[in-house]
């Protein structure tokens, strides 16, 4: 596996790194080019392999498909690294000779007792066909080809035999592999020239359909993943320039401010250059990071909305400066939670043992604190040059000075040019500053949802918004796979897809390790290994077969026994006997499963370890495969009698997926603790804090759910997005509750209209960019973006419902205990409500506005006139 791959799918300082190198002490990993067996690998060694199919996906176990086969094999061995050309077979080799030329296979390849270790049984079988021209039998899982007993079960799959026999029928897949020997030069130009020349191995085949892989397709294309979302930010891009634009115009030339939306699209980018410029110097890019500017460009645009909504809400009288000063006044608590609740939530995804998740936080964080920056300096300097356009009454394209609305100019003027608040009608002052959409939730929206019929219908659509929610946390599932960080239908796409549909039940091998003192000579030892031995063999997840366990003592025991007559052995006379042992070619397999001592005469000493190597069965899954991890350790860790260490080279890969929802559940709950704190500290009101903390759980636990019946499982990368989304999630909830404290009426329902009133714009608009930010990842072709983009779309989606239907009604029922901002009678600030109450429970819109110069910072002051 290589290193930003490892990166991916280890986690740092999992205790499988640690037996790593437990065993890496006492036996050899398969990566030196010493002799070896595939069978013993503690790494991800070099490799190439190909499963084969039928074009129909029907029988391969025919001579036309064996031929091919055969051709292939021919073909792929002949691969040569210093012209890159295949080559050409006289007609006097024979499949299995020995190609001479440096960088063939045959020179490179991963050898036992000095013959290549992989795809006996094709020998046997081209055999067959180049002297007598037919299909020899094969037999299943077993085949013996001389003196030698092969296992089929990790090449062959979909076998049918034929009735009352082990004799093979059908095959639906078979899987090729050819396994390197070191880790120099020419074994990487030969893998790369398997990949090169894939569409020349298999050309002419019309019997066989092949997939491919090796050591390095995985990282090749893991790294192609991430710069094919590069151009799909592009198009992000242009869309938030569009949707920006629309949602800062208004049907006045001069209070529209559409070049402000788009300088808030620039803000963002500048932050994401700038966080990405910091964080090359001490983090390497990865497939992770390519999400980062689809994130920091929804969510950063949030706060641009914020800002926009306040200045709209002040007096278009006022000076420049003091509308500045009132905008920050009014905004600043809402931006700085946004912003503290999401920097906050990349420090907490920063702590999961995921390297290249930690990296994807701190790019994300940095990117979301030079936000804030921007948006407090670069974005308010901007909306003061356009502010100075507003106050000149310019039009917002042309930045030339009009007429306002109602001082002539003609109908066509009028639609096309005027704009400005008319200083002859002071009543068009609120409707001239107010987008639509803000007077819908301030006189539509707010007044309805607060009608005792309708609180009593959004109860019980939460009710059952939560029951789904909870039913879908109870089919949550885990898993990760490789498909995920790859393209959709690319060559180790393909490949490893066929493997999990063919290639599970048998294998990986794993390695079970005695350390340190033990007495092998003595009987009872001997036949308590032998015990021990048992046990982990029998159990779910091994097979039992003794065809499938390599073990160095029974066959030991049986040697010594043949030797010595059943005598007893002293320790001096055993370590004798084991050298011999060892030194026999039919046992020399097992002189990679000891680590001994020996002096200077080359006489064993001593054991420091040994091991042996059982088959695991049936790994349909990565989650099948982390409960079969632990419960080797659980075997091992009974018997305390020894010191046993249990690895595989997939447990790396496993390993990720232990303890994953038992961490979830307790990362999620600091994040809400830390969110509860910033929510106290930044929200004038403990019970608002409250409200928002239920909310952040809320809608955790609805994603989680939801996400799960949207087949979305629950593994370290889709746990990484939940986390995230406790920061997102906060910030509708927080705006709304804040809106609700500081809104200046005494009536909970007035409170909750003005609330809406206020922020349910920025809030639609704060969700829908970060939606339409994200959307261009749904139809990504890589498994990882379409998991993001549905995880963060749940969020935006409960998050709006939440803040925008939720949490008001909620706040209108029982937010009467809370304080209310006092004002002077008969006077609020325009945006902060502005309706009255009727005998049937609905609300009337205020009848008319007039500024008060006697309020400081000249507010709009509305004059309540009774409609009762």
């Amino acid at each position: 596996m290589s290193e930003n791959v490892r990166r991916i799918f280890s986690p740092d300082n999992s205790q499988s790194l640690s037996d790593l190198e437990v065993l890496k002490a006492h036996f050899p990993a398969g990566n030196d080019s010493r002799e070896f067996l595939p069978n013993r690998e503690l790494t991800f060694t070099r490799r190439a392999r190909f499963i084969v199919t039928a074009p129909d996906g029907g029988n391969i176990m025919g001579i036309d498909s064996m031929r091919e086969i055969v051709e292939l094999d021919e073909r792929v061995r002949s691969l040569n690294t210093q012209d890159g050309e295949t080559n050409k077979k006289t007609d006097n080799q024979t499949l299995g000779d020995p190609h001479l030329a440096a960088g063939t296979y045959e020179t490179i390849c991963m050898r036992w007792l000095g013959v290549c270790v992989d795809n006996a049984w094709l020998t046997y079988i081209s055999g067959g066909m180049i002297h007598h021209g037919i299909l020899l039998n094969l037999t299943y899982p077993f085949v013996t080809v001389g003196n030698e007993e092969l296992s089929l079960g990790a090449s062959f799959s979909g076998v049918e035999t034929y009735p009352g026999t082990d004799v093979i029928r059908e095959v639906k897949a078979i899987r090729l592999t050819y396994s390197l020997s070191g880790e120099d030069e020419i074994a990487a130009r030969w893998e790369d020239l398997v990949e090169e020349k894939f569409d020349v191995l298999r050309e002419g085949f019309n019997s066989i359909k092949l997939s491919r892989t090796t050591s390095t397709s995985l990282s090749k294309e893991t790294a192609e993943a991430g710069l094919y979302a590069m151009p799909r930010f592009v198009i992000t891009f242009l869309l938030m320039v569009i949707f920006s634009f629309i949602s800062c115009f208004m049907r006045d030339w001069v209070m529209s401010k559409p070049w402000l939306g788009f300088l808030g699209v620039v803000s963002a980018c500048l932050a994401i250059i700038s966080a990405v410029g910091m964080m090359s110097y001490v983090a390497k890019f990865n497939v992770f990071v390519a999400l980062m500017p689809f994130v920091v460009l929804g969510v950063g645009l949030d706060n641009m909305f914020i800002f926009i909504s306040a200045w709209r809400q002040l007096n278009p009288s006022l000076s420049v400066e003091e509308r500045v000063g009132q905008t920050l006044s009014k905004a600043a608590v809402s931006v700085t939670i946004t912003n503290l609740t999401d920097v906050l939530a990349f420090i907490v995804g920063a702590t999961t043992r995921l390297q290249s998740i930690r990296v994807f936080c701190g790019y994300a964080g940095v990117a979301m604190i030079f936000m804030y920056v921007y948006q407090m300096t670069f974005y308010v300097a901007c909306l003061s040059y356009l502010g100075e356009r507003e106050a000149q009454n310019r039009h917002c394209f042309t930045c030339q000075k009009v007429r306002k609305r109602g001082e002539g100019g003609g109908k066509l003027y009028g639609t096309f040019c005027a704009g400005g608040v008319s200083e002859n009608n002071a009543s068009s002052n609120t409707h001239n500053s107010e987008h639509p959409l803000a007077k819908f939730f301030r006189l539509t929206y707010g007044p309805f949802i607060v009608r005792p019929g309708v609180k009593l219908f959004i109860f019980l659509v939460f009710l059952a918004y939560l029951g789904g929610a909870v039913f879908g946390c109870t089919r949550v599932t885990t898993e990760m796979k490789f498909q995920t960080v790859t393209r959709d239908n690319s060559p180790a796409w393909v490949y490893y897809s066929e493997e999990e549909k063919y290639f599970t039940e048998y294998g990986p091998t794993v390695s079970v390790v005695f350390e340190g003192p033990v007495s092998y000579w003595e009987e009872a030892t001997q036949r308590r290994l032998l015990k021990i031995q048992e046990r982990f063999t029998r159990n779910e997840f091994i097979f039992e077969d003794a065809r499938l366990t390599w073990s160095w003592l029974p066959a030991f025991a049986k040697y010594a026994q043949l030797s010595e007559g059943g005598h007893s052995m002293n320790e001096s006379k055993f370590y004798v006997k084991l050298g011999e042992f060892i030194e026999e070619p039919r046992f020399s397999q097992y002189k990679l499963d000891l680590d001994l001592v020996k002096d200077a005469n080359d006489t064993i000493t001593d054991v420091l370890a040994s091991r042996f190597v059982i088959t695991a069965r049936n790994m349909s899954s990565t989650g099948r495969g982390s409960d079969m991890m632990l419960r080797m350790r659980e075997l091992a860790e009974e018997e305390s009698d020894y010191s046993i260490t249990v690895f595989s080279f997939v447990f790396i890969v496993y390993e990720q997926l232990v303890g994953v929802i038992p961490v979830t559940f307790k990362t999620l709950a600091f994040a809400i603790a830390c969110m509860f704190i910033i929510a106290v500290l930044m929200i004038p009101h403990p019970i608002c804090a409250v409200f928002v903390t239920l909310c952040i759980v809320s809608i955790d636990t609805a994603v989680i759910g939801y996400m799960s019946l949207w087949d979305v499982p629950l593994n370290p990368i889709s746990l990484v997005n939940i986390i995230l989304c406790i920061g997102f999630s906060v910030d509708f909830a927080a705006h709304i509750s804040y809106g609700y404290v500081v809104a200046p009426e005494k009536d909970p329902n007035l409170r909750t209209v003005s609330a809406l009133g206020m922020l349910g714009m920025p809030i639609l608009q704060g969700a829908l960019s970060t939606i339409i930010a994200i959307s261009v990842l749904s139809t990504a072709s890589v498994y990882l973006f379409r998991i993001f983009f549905k995880t963060l779309f749940l969020v935006m989606l409960f998050g709006a419902v939440h803040g925008l239907l939720f949490l008001p009604v909620c706040l209108s029922l029982v937010g009467g205990w809370m304080p209310h901002k006092t004002v002077e009678r008969g006077h609020q600030s325009a945006g902060m409500g502005a309706v009255l109450p009727r005998r049937d429970g609905g609300y009337h819109p205020v009848a008319s506005y007039k500024p008060d110069s006697n309020i400081k910072g000249q507010l709009f002051v509305v004059e309540m006139v009774s409609t009762v």
